[in-house]
């Protein structure tokens, strides 16, 4: 038998207690290390992003949108010159608080991811700076097109291809269409029944059943538009006279499509509390807001609903539509061409820069895409070697330094009928016909057979998509 006691230090008891005491000091000091290099990596590492957030599905359709950085700690100092976006974009910063605010000046492009990097951000807990990184990515973009086809005996049809899924679908059909519109998936459509008279249908593209909207009997419906940033329709309706008298007048209605606003689509009054007689119309981006022009050219800007008054805006002898994504409109007068904003009332004198052009081309249709820029469409007389002549197409941009073709039609003897500016003001979508288009003869808003819609890249003259048709749905925007 062992003459040592239970607790001698050579016994197993003991033992055990000491390599306890070893390993939990052990741990101890690990975790002691582990918290001091967090603590120093604290301090090395400065400012870190918490959460951050923009509205993606704005940002493509408005200019001003904002990325919202939260910062784990109040910012003490940062330089927003440094800020810098991949893909390239123009932008202002501003710290408040534990809040960097950045800001877009203008709308950003379709289907891309970008990379926002704040730089030199100082803490309000240390001085040593770090660089704040986010990523996000803007949704893409469906483009739409009408697909004229009752002279040959087929229903004409909608379709749609986006910049990612060039693909294409079909969403809408009918016998005969006049024109369209849509907002998000909510596709509006004008259709010619049998007897020559107007329907107005609306229909979520991902259903199959279009709904149709109630109009006066034998009404006619034109200038169907739709907002780029609310789900929201207008359209102008004019009922037959009766003893002389027409009980719609070129009315404005503008119809919720959520039902948000409660019950059938509203016509929009003046200031006298009666329907106006609209001339021209459009709706005022990021708003429920609308721009009319009634047959004396008076301007004014109503809401759709009623919940703001109506503001004069002035007597114009045109309304051209606004700078893309902005709230700037422009309009012109015999003596000169004015913006005005509509955030604060101001109106400026727009200086168009003279386009460089030839002694046979003839300055068409313009469309403002900056204060300063604009796209022009250009039509030249050729002269052909025997001496006969023909008529030419195409495309320019301008601002103050150039005049840039950015797109001519690609076969000779196509003509361009029509262009519109996308939303964001980066692309236009350019209708053109071959030689062998003729006049289809739908009333009120007639177009060509043979057509084809060639989205361009206003930067680089590229053609990012084409499809059959025209009456692009940019041009009701």
């Amino acid at each position: 038998m062992s003459s040592e006691s239970p607790l001698s230090p050579r016994s197993p008891r003991v033992r055990v207690r000491d390599a306890f005491a070893r390993r939990l000091l052990g741990t101890i000091v690990v975790l002691a290390v582990i918290a001091g290099g967090f603590a120093f990596a604290s301090v090395v590492q400065g400012p870190r992003l918490s959460a951050a957030k923009i509205d993606t599905q704005r940002s493509p359709r408005l200019a001003g949108q904002q990325l919202v950085i939260e910062v784990n700690q109040p910012v003490a100092s940062f330089d927003a010159d440094d800020v810098s976006v991949e893909p390239e974009a123009s932008v202002s910063a501003a710290a408040d608080d534990r809040l960097i605010t950045v800001t877009f000046d203008e709308p950003l492009d379709y289907a891309s991811e970008y990379t926002v990097r704040v730089p030199g951000v100082i803490g309000a807990f240390q001085g040593v700076p770090a660089t704040l990184e986010y990523t996000f990515e803007t949704p893409d973009e469906q483009v739409y097109s009408l697909v004229r086809r009752s002279l040959d005996g087929e229903p004409d049809l909608i379709q749609r291809k986006s910049f990612t899924e060039p693909g294409g679908e079909i969403v809408f059909t009918a016998p005969r269409i006049q024109e369209f519109a849509h907002a998000g998936d909510v596709l509006a459509a004008v259709t010619i029944d049998d007897a020559g008279a107007n329907e107005l249908f609306v229909a979520d593209v991902e259903q199959d059943e279009p709904q149709e909207i109630a109009l006066p009997m034998d009404a006619v419906v034109r200038d169907l538009e739709a907002s780029t940033t609310n789900p929201l329709i207008g359209y102008l309706v004019s009922t037959p006279p009766v003893d002389g008298v027409r009980a719609q007048d070129s009315a404005l209605y503008v119809a919720d499509l959520t039902g948000a606003a409660g019950g059938p689509p509203q016509p929009v009054v003046g200031l006298d509390g009666e329907p106006i007689k609209v001339a021209s119309w459009t709706f005022v981006p990021g708003t429920t807001a609308v721009v009319v022009q009634d047959f004396e050219q008076s301007v004014f800007l109503v809401d759709a609903f009623g919940s703001a008054p109506v503001t004069p805006l002035g007597v114009h002898s045109e309304v051209r539509g606004f700078v893309p994504g902005t709230s700037r409109l422009v309009v012109a007068d015999p003596d000169r061409g004015s913006m005005i904003d509509l955030t604060d009332g101001t109106t400026t004198t727009v200086d168009l820069p003279v386009p460089s052009l030839g002694d046979t081309d003839y300055p068409g249709r313009l469309t403002m895409t900056g204060d300063d820029g604009y796209v022009l469409s250009v039509v030249m007389v050729v002269v052909q070697p025997d001496g006969s002549t023909s008529i030419a197409s195409r495309l320019a941009q301008v601002d103050a330094t150039s005049t840039r073709d950015v797109f001519t039609p690609a076969s000779e003897g196509s003509i361009i009928r029509e262009y519109c500016i996308s939303p964001n003001g980066r692309y236009a979508a350019v209708t053109t016909s071959d030689a062998q288009g003729r006049p289809d003869g739908y009333p009120g808003l007639p177009g060509y057979t043979e057509s084809t819609m060639s989205v361009v890249d206003l930067s680089s003259g590229a053609v990012v998509l084409s499809q059959s048709g025209g009456f692009s749905d940019w041009c009701s925007n």
